[in-house]
């Protein structure tokens, strides 16, 4: 199963010792629940970002011909 970091993308590697996950590429060192968390923190924000731009098109589609010229 391949795992990638959520802060950068670059590999994970599990450290059977530590028992923790370790990124090749940043450096990060972290728990199985601390590495779900912030990727689903990541997710959760790409979400809102694709939120905010379809409301951002919804308002500019719903307004009148004239005020989408003036812009």
């Amino acid at each position: 199963m391949a795992s990638f970091c959520p802060e950068c993308g670059g590999e994970l590697k599990f450290d059977a010792i530590s028992k923790n996950f370790i990124c090749k590429s940043c450096g990060l060192f972290a728990s199985r629940e601390k590495f779900d968390e912030l990727r689903d923190k990541k997710e959760s924000e790409a979400n809102d970002r694709r939120k905010l731009l379809h409301d951002d098109y919804l308002d500019w589609w719903q307004t009148s011909k004239k005020n989408k010229q003036k812009q």
